[in-house]
């Protein structure tokens, strides 16, 4: 601890503190000019013990006080650190932290990089946190006011997948929260995500999204690109970049961009056959040749954050289908893919293996447990030669 005292012929207050780390055992004794002018009343205090031989008690300023107490508690950081070896970090806000883990998250190249669509999450994550319980330091938030915010978010109603995306996100930054000393332990614990069914479009339904499509002349590359997922079983990202020198209609095959997970995988591209349905739609709807360049849906941008953005009128399609009572639920584009791997299967009958290599599925579980689906029709026609007799 430090003590205030004044310096003869010093206009100024003055800290005493003790070094126990100095080797010097004549220089443990330390002083610290404050800067901070001595009141008049100290003065006064210090001439009349000065008269009567007796130690001075100063009052000093509010100012000083607050310096006192900072430069104790630094010290007293300093002093961990000197024995423990752990180094401790500036007290930070949650939002501040927040802004300290993405600049480090930020920097292309490094193994631990995030993508500006990854960061809006954890950003999303963050003001949750921090509309419900605050913007506090780090340190000071606790078990107690995670299960607040778990509350928060069911009074919010959001999906339980939402919660998970969200409480992942929270959980890491909180495990880098601790590796920087910003607070001791981790208080986040992730709600599981919903194993839901794979939910593929029926074949009958997209048919209706496809043709209404088709039939809306003035918007031809609205249907271009839907069917085109569809043939191909890709995700938006890899429609929006697909490029046109990608497409060998000599070779019949097409090399896809799999922006989504190739980097993660190793794997930025797969070939994907051009079977006679796609290479028509390719040539003579769209009428792509062999040798043109350029991305083969140049009329929408590409938005890296969120590439859905710019396919953004397949949701009022399918509001206008659904109103109309075309289609009986509403559908989204995430729906297509597994919309042909299920056709592929479960109608016709291809080998799952195979699907699972068209798709580039990392593992054939992810094909087995997201793509197939429970096919009530071909079940009914498997089981239709079942007799009272043949069960016994």
């Amino acid at each position: 601890m430090s003590g205030i005292y004044a310096q003869n012929n010093s206009p100024y207050y003055w800290l005493r503190y003790y070094n126990k780390f100095e080797e010097d055992p004549k220089k443990k004794r330390k002083s610290l000019n404050t800067k901070i002018p001595i009141t008049e009343a100290d003065k006064k205090r210090i001439t009349v013990a000065k008269a009567k031989y007796e130690k001075v008690a100063l009052v000093g300023t509010p100012g000083l006080k607050k310096l006192k107490r900072e430069f104790d508690q630094g010290w007293a950081e300093w002093a961990i650190m000197n024995n423990s070896g752990v180094k401790l970090k500036k007290d930070l806000k949650l939002s501040e932290g927040y802004e300290k883990f993405k600049e480090s998250r930020s920097i292309p190249g490094l193994r631990n990089f995030l993508k500006q669509k990854t960061l809006t999450t954890y950003a999303l994550a963050v003001d949750h946190f921090i509309i419900c319980l605050n913007d506090k330091y780090i340190y000071q938030y606790s078990k107690d006011d995670y299960a607040q915010l778990l509350f928060y978010f069911e009074k919010k109603g959001l999906s339980i997948n939402s919660r998970s995306i969200y409480t992942r996100a929270l959980k890491t930054l909180w495990k880098w929260f601790t590796e920087q000393s910003y607070t001791n332990k981790n208080i986040i614990e992730t709600v599981e995500a919903e194993e839901k069914d794979p939910s593929p479009i029926p074949l009958d339904e997209m048919y209706s999204i496809v043709d209404y499509m088709k039939e809306k002349h003035s918007q031809k590359h609205h249907y271009w690109i839907i069917y085109f997922m569809l043939l191909t079983g890709v995700r938006p990202s890899s429609a929006i970049v697909q490029l046109k020198e990608d497409i060998d209609f000599k070779r019949k095959y097409i090399t896809i961009n799999n922006v989504k997970t190739g980097a993660r995988k190793g794997k930025k591209f797969y070939r994907f056959p051009l079977y006679p349905e796609l290479e028509r739609l390719l040539a003579e709807d769209i009428g792509v040749v062999q040798g043109d360049k350029g991305r083969l849906f140049d009329q929408f941008s590409v938005v890296p954050e969120n590439y859905t953005w710019p396919l953004s009128f397949w949701k009022r399609t399918i509001n206008t289908l659904h109103a109309s009572k075309i289609i009986q639920e509403k559908y989204t584009l995430k729906q297509i893919r597994p919309t042909l791997a299920s056709y592929l299967i479960n109608v016709y009958s291809m080998d799952i293996y195979d699907v699972k290599r068209l798709l580039d599925h990392t593992d054939i579980k992810i094909t087995d447990k997201h793509y197939i689906s429970y096919n009530t029709q071909r079940v009914r026609q498997d089981m239709k030669t079942i007799t009272y007799k043949s069960l016994f």
